[in-house]
Order: C-alpha cells, then structure tokens, then sequence
C-alpha cells in the first residue's frame, strides 16, 4: 500500500511517502526559509570573473548568485538576463543559476533555448519511444526543446498537447514579465515541493493521499482534475489534524534521525555525518543464524545494500559516502556486492554511483547533492558542547509545539497555555520567531506565552494550561 501524507504546519510543509508502513521518501519545505530552486528571476550582472568563467549576479538576494559562462563576451556588467536557480544555496555556497531555461509539465519538460527531443532513459522500450517522439513532433512545429518524461509512457496526443499548451504560454508569459520594469524580480515561482511531487508523482499505484489543510486539498483537487479526475477519490482531508502520527510517519523520521539503523536479520548501520563526507558502518549486531561465518556476513551485507539506499534517500544525503561493510573474502561475493548496491540505488531518482572499493577495502558512493540533508532541518549543534546535530532545531521543536497545539484544540477546551524553555530555545524564538507564534495563535485561536525555564529536561519544551 502507497500513500503521500502532507503534513501543512506554519513553519514547514512535510511530504511523507509511505509504502506499506514504512517511508521510503520525505520532502520538507520550510516555509520560513522558501526553496528557490527553478524558480526564474530576472537578474542584473554584476562582476565577471573570466578566469573561473563564471559571473556574479543580483538576483534580489543577500548574496550575489553564480552563473556558469563559456564565453564573457556574451554578458557584460550591468546587462539584464532571464536565469534559473539549478541549484539551491548550500551552507556558504551562492545558489547556482543557469541562462537554460526549463519548465516542467505532468509528462513533457519544455527547454525553449535549444531545439532536441530527447526522452527519458528510463522508457526502455523502443516502439514506445519512437511513438511518443513522433507524437511530440506532429505538434512541436517551432522545433522548442523538448525532454519526454517517464510520465508520459501510454499518453495519447491530446494529453501531450495539452501540457505542451500549457507550458508554452506559462513561457510566453515568463518572457512579458521579464520585459516589464527594471532591476532584480522573481518573474515565475515553482510549485511547492508537496504540489509539484503529487503532480508528477499520483499514479494507480497510490491508494491515499492525505492532507491537514483544506486550502492545499482544494489545490490539489483542482491541478488532478486537469490529469485525471478518478485521482480525486484518492484525496482524504484530516483538517487541523497530526496526519504524520496518524499514519505514524513521525516515528519513522525519528528513526531516520538515529545514528544506528537496525536490519531486519538483527544486523545494524551506524550512520555519521561529517562536513566532508558521511560514513556507514555495516555490522552483524544480533545476527548469528545457522549458516558460515561468510555467509551471515554476506546476507548481512547485501541487506544492508538496501537499507543503505533507502536512508540516503529520506536522509536527502549527497556528496561522497563511505561504507564499511563488513569484510568478504570471495571476490565473487565482493563483485555481486556492489552490484546490489547499485540496483538499489538506481531506484532513486537523484544520480547515484558506485565508484568502487579503495585500497583500505571500503566502498565509496558520490550521491548528487542538490540540498541539505533532512537533519539540517531538524536537529541543531548543542549550544554546551558544540557537537553537531545533537538537538533538537527551532524549526522541529515549533513544529512539534503546533502538532501539541493541534491536539489540545481537538480534544480540550484549553485558550490559553504557557510553554516553559530553555535559555537557549526562549532567547532564539523571542527573538526570531515571534512572528510564527502569533501565527499558530490566529490558526487555532489560541493564546500562547513562553517563559524561560532554568531547570527543564532534555526536550527543550514543556506545556503548562492556564
């Protein structure tokens, strides 16, 4: 069983994928800090750097942005360009923008700049491709770039040519707004993370799609009536309610955000995030079983195999990845190991390899990193001891006061409640974010006020009713 659970706070948006009980992705958009990636602005130059080709451009952020060039003498100081995010700010990194623009439709990705049609790999079948090109040609008489997304295998041409409509006029429109006025401008805002991945994503194969919030519900109804309108029946609305502890989500994020990782076979993963790189140990734990010693230590890896591509992916961990299995002698059980660990992580969407097994005997992994990690998100370094992400964030700890909000509303008559912090925890949110406090007070009509507490256990929050 497939189900997408979106979980509408005021600080945040949370996409789970759940399949059979057990998440296999998770999206998070923090709506205090918006995403920005394929958003499209008009940007000004403002400094060019032949020597690294690149140029730096004011997009309307804090910091200038970084966009690729091959040749300068294209782009001059002060020139307005129409550029794309394609790829977020991350840590002291400047978001990364493209002159390529692109958009992307429920089957089809309209690239006007140059004029291929290319398709995706993963439509294997050869009578289906050349059926879909040739489809997308009889109406492409502009010869625009085109991508045919996995999306569109079986799409007749009506539902081609109706996405492509659409995203030609989203276009045309993109290319008015960046004509009128002067300076910096977000002319075209991406969909949210949990719109735009229920549109790509809503398929038989999803019995459920749930929500907490009836503005997003009626948004979603009315893009899927545009697809399919049977895909509306999968549509459930749990207003103003804990949809993630209702179809227990949050106690797979939480597992998510251990260190160890227990297997199935009673075998564990102990997962370290470092600034450089992350590490997983692979261990037999519990496992013993009634077979050689090679063999508990090869069914111990190959489980791991999954499970380690299972966590990269709700983890959202990029760059390089260092896996400890434990050791193997036969070279053929060593050759069928990393050929399991690439099956599994070619079922991600997001570029994954192998790339071998160093000297010392571990496997590396280079995963793409388009963003940070989920525990960026949620835990936070200790304000004591400095240690990276061994606390509980702001952001977790004003979503998990909302979701106690929630349930109070539901199942009290309470209007007014106190919430004792941490030194730590009161300093920032007084500070900061007032302005989301006063938000869930207008949204569930109640009165909120924090204290600092010195003595208070590790949660960081404690409520009291008034």
């Amino acid at each position: 069983m497939k189900q997408i659970i979106v979980q509408s706070l005021i600080s945040s948006t949370q996409t789970a994928v759940m399949e059979d009980d057990k998440l296999v992705e998770l999206l998070i958009e923090d709506n205090i800090h918006k995403k920005t990636k394929s958003n499209i602005y008009r940007g000004i130059v403002k400094n060019i750097k032949p020597g690294i080709e690149a140029a730096f451009v004011d997009i309307g952020f804090e910091k200038m942005a970084y966009l690729p060039i091959k040749n300068s003498n294209d782009i001059k100081n002060g020139m307005e360009i129409l550029v794309q995010i394609n790829k977020e700010s991350v840590g002291t990194k400047a978001p990364k923008l493209t002159q390529e623009i692109s958009l992307s439709g429920r089957y089809l990705v309209l690239i006007p700049s140059n004029d291929r049609i290319t398709i995706s790999n993963k439509i294997l079948d050869e009578k289906e491709r050349f059926r879909l090109k040739k489809l997308v040609k009889s109406f492409n008489k502009e010869n625009l770039g085109i991508i045919i997304r996995t999306e569109a295998v079986g799409c007749d041409l009506e539902k081609l040519k109706d996405d492509f409509d659409l995203l030609v006029d989203k276009y045309q429109n993109i290319l008015k707004q960046f004509k009128l006025g002067i300076g910096p401008k977000l002319i075209y805002r991406e969909l949210d993370l949990d719109t735009k991945y229920i549109k790509d994503n809503i398929n038989e194969d999803v019995d459920k799609v749930v929500f907490n919030d009836g503005d997003k519900y009626i948004e979603i109804k009315s893009i899927l009536s545009k697809i399919d309108k049977d895909y509306i029946n999968k549509l459930v609305l749990e207003e103003n309610k804990d949809v993630f502890d209702l179809y227990k989500v949050s106690k797979e994020i939480e597992k998510a955000l251990n260190k160890k990782v227990w297997l199935k076979s009673g075998g564990y993963l102990i997962i370290e995030k470092t600034e450089a790189l992350t590490v997983i140990d692979v261990n037999t734990g519990k496992f013993t079983g009634n077979i050689s010693r090679e063999e508990t230590m090869y069914k111990t890896n190959i489980e791991a195999c999954e499970e380690i591509a299972r966590q990269l992916k709700i983890r959202d961990i990029g760059g390089i990845i260092i896996v400890d299995f434990i050791d193997l002698y036969k070279k053929k059980s060593k050759e069928n190991l990393i050929k399991i660990l690439q099956e599994n992580l070619n079922k991600d969407k997001r570029k994954s390899e192998v790339l071998g097994i160093t000297k010392l005997g571990l496997v590396e992994i280079a995963r793409r990193r388009e963003k940070d990690s989920i525990d960026s998100y949620y835990l936070r370094a200790c304000e004591r001891c400095r240690s990276d992400f061994s606390r509980k964030s702001i952001n977790y700890i004003l979503d998990d006061l909302e979701k106690e909000i929630m349930r109070i509303k539901e199942h009290t008559d309470y209007k007014d409640i106190l919430v004792d912090l941490t030194p730590y925890i009161y300093g920032q949110i007084k500070s900061n974010y007032t302005e989301i406090l006063n938000k869930i007070e207008a949204k569930y009509d109640i009165n909120i006020e924090i204290a600092e507490a010195q003595k208070i256990n590790q949660k960081d929050t404690k409520i009291i009713f008034k």
